[in-house]
């Protein structure tokens, strides 16, 4: 159940979380560091008020992201992957498979999201992103590595927020 403080706490750090998304639209460059920061938030809210609310906030953001973000691929790509993923990473990290399974089913969910991502890019925004031989297998790979990353770094985030920020 969402109290006032949860609500409250919610309402603040999504309206940070959308200036951080806004910034990452207009700006010509970091825009994968803003996501990334902006995908930060969704597990402060876990953490502070569990998966609902976890998922709460991410249908809100999400829902704002489209409507007050003029680059819609921003918002693509935080619907379809940096917005959710922190509600995905708490939930694989608290069934305690072991570490193998939960990094492939990480990578499961992240190459699905990048699936979708594709989809949307060639249907809906009719771009032409294909890529085949080497460069896709080079491309592959380091996505893989940068997706390894990121989840690592999520992880010394929340570790760091659990230490040093949050509410008792």
């Amino acid at each position: 159940m969402l109290n006032a403080k949860s609500l409250s706490l919610g309402g603040v750090i999504a309206a940070l979380n959308v200036v951080i998304l806004f910034i990452a639209s207009v700006m010509p460059t970091s825009r994968l560091f803003f996501l990334v920061v902006s995908s930060f938030a969704i597990s402060i809210m876990v953490i502070e008020t569990g998966s609902i609310g976890g998922l709460v906030f991410y249908l809100a953001t999400s829902i704002l992201s489209l409507i007050l973000i003029p680059n819609k691929l921003i918002s693509v790509y935080y619907i379809c992957f940096f917005g959710f993923y922190g509600i995905i990473k708490s939930y694989i990290e608290k069934k305690r498979f072991k570490m193998y399974m939960e990094l492939a089913l990480k990578l499961i969910v992240f190459n699905i999201s990048v699936f979708v991502v594709y989809i949307i890019f060639s249907r809906i925004f009719m771009m032409k992103v294909f890529v085949t031989g080497s460069p896709f297998i080079a491309i592959f790979i380091l996505l893989q590595i940068s997706f390894l990353v990121y989840d690592y770094v999520y992880t010394i985030f929340i570790s760091f927020y659990y230490k040093n920020a949050k509410r008792h």
